[in-house]
C-alpha cells in the first residue's frame, strides 16, 4: 500500500509543478518575465505560495525549469548529420520560430536568454562544431570554431528576429539571408580544407 501512496504523491507533485509552469507560460503571454513573481504565478495557478516553494526553492530554480520547458516546446529540429542538409535546417528552424513568436520573445528575455545560452544553445554549438570537424578534417580548429559561431548565430532566434523585425523581411527572405551566410561559411571551410 505504501508503494501506491508514493506513486499517487509523485503524480500529484508532478501535476502541481506542471500547473505552476503552465501558469507562468500563460502569464508570459502578457507579462514580461522580469515581472513574473512567485506570488503572481501561484495566484494565477490557484495554489499557495507555500506550495510553490515546496516545488521550487528559489525564483532562479523556477526560471531554470521554466526556460527548459519553454525551449523544449519550441520543438526545434535536430542539427543535421551532414552539411548538405544545413540549408533545409535553416528553413525548418526559422519556420519553428515563426510559428511561436511570443515564446521566442520570452526565451530571448534578459531573464531567460543566459539560461538558454548556457544549456541548449551550448549543446547545439558543440554538435555543430563536431559536424564541421568531421566534414572538414584538414581545417584548422580556429577556422572550424569561427564558422561554427557564424552558422550558429544565423540559425538562432536572435537572427530570425533581427531579419523579421529590424529589416521587416518576410519569412522567406529571412531564410534566404541566413542560408546565404551558411553557404558562404561552408564555402570558406571547403577552401580552407584543401590548403
Amino acid at each position: 500500500m505504501t508503494f501506491r501512496m508514493e506513486t499517487l504523491n509523485d503524480k500529484k507533485a508532478s501535476f502541481t509543478k506542471n500547473l505552476l509552469l503552465e501558469a507562468a507560460r500563460e502569464l508570459s503571454e502578457t507579462t514580461e518575465v522580469c515581472d513574473i513573481s512567485f506570488k503572481l504565478v501561484s495566484d494565477h495557478a490557484g495554489i499557495s505560495q507555500r506550495t510553490m516553494f515546496r516545488h521550487f526553492n528559489t525564483r532562479e530554480e523556477f526560471l531554470d525549469t521554466f526556460t527548459t520547458r519553454e525551449y523544449n516546446e519550441l520543438d526545434l529540429p535536430e542539427i543535421p548529420d551532414c552539411i548538405d542538409k544545413l540549408s533545409s535546417y535553416v528553413a525548418q528552424v526559422y519556420q519553428k520560430f515563426e510559428e511561436q513568436p511570443r515564446r521566442v520573445a520570452v526565451l530571448l528575455s534578459a531573464d531567460l536568454l543566459p539560461r538558454v545560452i548556457s544549456t541548449a544553445a551550448k549543446a547545439r554549438f558543440e554538435t555543430m562544431e563536431r559536424l564541421f570537424t568531421e566534414a572538414f578534417p584538414s581545417c584548422a580548429p580556429s577556422e572550424i570554431l569561427k564558422t561554427t559561431a557564424n552558422i550558429r548565430y544565423v540559425t538562432n532566434a536572435s537572427s530570425w528576429r533581427y531579419y523579421r523585425k529590424n529589416f521587416n523581411f518576410d519569412l522567406q527572405t529571412s531564410i534566404e539571408c541566413a542560408q546565404m551566410i551558411v553557404t558562404q561559411s561552408l564555402n570558406h571551410l571547403k577552401n580552407m580544407n584543401t590548403k
